[in-house]
């Protein structure tokens, strides 16, 4: 945890942005006020990050036209940015991966280097630490899907660009004359308003709307995986996760160039066909002589660990040692724990490189209970066999929410259900999002 205070503790915020090579996926940020292209969304556009933004609308034009006119230039290059009417007010920038900036400072230059602001930076391992990841999601979530966003358009710009110079000329006047001038009437605030509850069961909508829309897609390309199974893959691995595999490769081999992995870049380029991108990218796959990234270690060895240990008559007798194998084959269970602080897996830090990270963790995991009481198996078996298959994303809302444990999200229980149960499930990580959109599927990445 970072505090940000400018000159008044010599920390500024500028100093929080990211650095090539951090890890970071995409950002979001809500910011009512601004002037500034040079720090955030420069930042963006330099290490080649989607910026999802939200920013105020109202007369006395709270974002200057020059900003909105380059945020609405920058959208080829994966800026995004809609326009609250009247009461936003908020300050938060998430970056996806690295951690989030929670304080005063609008996006202008003052606020992000002369003013006195005061700020909380967190990291992505000190929000999961918190269970704050779910929290994110909640309020960006609720500006997704506020009915009365505005959207950014050369109209609106030239809108606030003379608002703004009416209110330039007639400073006594300007009230009452740039309200006159507004295209929309002055907002009360959003009619949702009703709480936490209100805001989680809009979430939990949108969510299982959603995942059910990339199970669709993932069952279709498991019909089509085995027609072109690669010699190297056995024939008798489920079709389920022959697709997986097949993204897997495509995502890692196709895709990520080196330290980028410019899936949005692949998304605006499939998006109007992707079953064209999908028949070439089965086509690639089909003729491999030899596995690029493990896939046959994935799907002959690690898999049918996992489908072996969450069998349904052994997975709530699940051993410790067992979760630790269990941690160790699932893909994105690795990936999140090798960015964990030892601090954070409750490990000496005097004892360096020779922990077994993953062995820590499962420790940890295998002795925590959630707020129900239930310990991890119980969840596990609750996402897996706690109901009809097609309510599956219901289930893991609650086990990565209400149910959830820090550091285990939605990508890792997707994934254990799809190697655990491939006549129901297809595995799905985050990875398998940004391989569905980098083939023009229009999914979200979690």
């Amino acid at each position: 945890m970072r505090f940000f205070g400018n000159g008044l503790n010599g920390a500024y915020l500028r100093d929080v942005l990211p650095q090539d090579g951090s890890e970071v996926e995409w950002v979001k940020a809500a910011i009512a006020y601004g002037s500034d292209e040079k720090t955030l969304v420069q930042n963006c556009l330099e290490l080649g990050k989607r910026l999802d933004i939200w920013m105020r609308y109202d007369h006395t034009v709270p974002v200057s036209p020059a900003l909105l006119n380059h945020l609405l230039r920058s959208e080829q290059r994966n800026i995004f940015c809609k326009l609250v009417p009247d009461v936003l007010h908020a300050k938060v920038i998430w970056w996806r991966g690295y951690g989030a900036y929670i304080g005063s400072a609008n996006l202008t230059d003052r606020a992000w280097m002369t003013n006195i602001e005061f700020g909380v930076f967190l990291s992505e391992v000190e929000l999961e630490a918190a269970r704050a990841i779910g929290e994110l999601e909640v309020f960006f979530g609720a500006l997704e899907s506020c009915d009365e966003l505005v959207e950014l358009t050369e109209d609106l710009i030239k809108e606030q660009a003379a608002i703004q110079r009416a209110r330039q000329k007639l400073e006594a006047e300007a009230e009452s004359k740039s309200r006159a001038m507004r295209s929309r009437g002055v907002w009360g605030g959003p009619a949702f308003v009703g709480g936490r509850r209100a805001a989680v069961d809009r979430q939990r909508e949108a969510f299982i709307k959603e995942w059910r829309n990339g199970a669709s897609i993932l069952a279709h390309l498991a019909e089509q995986a085995p027609s072109f199974r690669p010699i190297w893959l056995n024939e008798d691995v489920p079709p389920a996760w022959q697709a997986d595999q097949f993204l897997h490769a495509y995502y890692y081999n196709q895709v990520v160039d080196g330290p980028a992995h410019p899936f949005e870049d692949f998304y605006k380029k499939n998006f109007g066909s992707p079953s064209s991108a999908v028949k070439a990218a089965f086509q690639w796959w089909s003729e491999l002589r030899s596995p690029p990234s493990e896939e046959d270690v994935n799907c002959h060895e690690r898999a049918p660990v996992i489908r072996r240990l969450l069998a349904p008559s052994t997975i709530e007798a699940l051993t410790e040692a067992e979760l630790h194998e269990l941690l160790q084959a699932n893909h994105s269970s690795r990936d999140h724990i090798r960015r964990m602080t030892l601090e954070e897996l409750r490990v000496d830090p005097s004892a360096g490189g020779s922990v077994d990270r993953i062995q820590a963790f499962a420790r940890l995991l295998y002795r925590q209970r959630n707020s129900a009481g239930q310990s991890f198996p119980e969840v596990l078996e609750f996402v897996l066999d706690g109901g009809a298959p097609e309510d599956m994303p219901l289930r893991l809302f609650e086990a990565a929410g209400e149910r959830g444990f820090a550091h285990v999200g939605k990508n890792q229980l997707a994934e254990m259900a799809g190697w655990a149960r491939p006549e129901k499930y297809s595995p799905r990580n985050g990875r398998t999002s940004k391989a569905l959109r980098a083939l023009g599927f229009n999914v979200k990445v979690y």
